[in-house]
């Protein structure tokens, strides 16, 4: 049968024609419908993923940023670990640790706070620093001082703090960090750094065991 035999038998029986003719339109509007949903979601669903590339964007800006904040960190810890030990025995004091590292951490303010751990007695100010180790058992960063010792920094007007335990055979305190960055020492970032930094001023102080403490 070709092609001018069926169009000869349509002619010849329209009312067949009429009566499959809706049939088609039928199938005509089925895919039409089908079609419009399928744009209709491909409209839902690319802001979805425009959304969610941002996001992962962001996600790895903020990983770099920590990244190259943290490489930074480590850098200067090193570079404050050599100039700490490079310091000769009998020079060693708690004002020149304090001035080598505002110095290489590039910070505002510096302040290392002892007391014997053989102190019988303890006036008013090395009671706080008891306590405050007491309460603690690692390095914390903190917007507020710490109550025990708030009496020790409340004059230090800065943005953020970080409190970091230290220790010798004959001393213990604390090594404060003040700085006017807010994001310095944010409560939330990792303390491993600052507790490296507290090894390092502790066994750097170990050169004053030898020497008659004040307590």
């Amino acid at each position: 049968m070709t092609e001018d035999d069926v169009v000869g038998y349509l002619q010849s029986h329209p009312d067949l024609l009429a009566k499959y003719l809706k049939i088609f339109e039928n199938d005509i509007d089925k895919q039409t419908n089908r079609d419009e949903k399928i744009i209709s979601l491909s409209h839902r669903q690319v802001p979805q993923l425009q959304q969610k590339i941002r996001s992962l964007e962001e996600q790895i800006n903020e990983f770099l940023i920590n990244a190259r904040r943290n490489e930074k960190s480590w850098d200067s810890l090193l570079k404050a670990s050599l100039t700490l030990f490079k310091i000769k025995r009998e020079d060693v004091s708690i004002k020149l640790i304090e001035s080598k590292l505002r110095e290489q951490f590039s910070i505002e303010v510096c302040r290392i706070f002892t007391v014997s751990r053989h102190v019988q007695q303890p006036n008013h100010e090395k009671s706080a620093i008891l306590n405050f180790l007491g309460s603690v058992d690692g390095p914390r960063c903190l917007l507020e001082p710490p109550q025990e010792i708030e009496q020790l920094v409340n004059s230090w007007v800065l943005a953020s703090s970080a409190y970091i335990p230290i220790s010798s055979n004959a001393l213990l305190g604390v090594l404060i960090f003040r700085s006017s960055d807010e994001n310095k020492y944010d409560p939330s970032i990792d303390t491993r750094f600052l507790e490296r930094i507290g090894n390092v001023v502790s066994a750097t102080l170990e050169y004053e065991s030898h020497r008659d403490i004040t307590v």
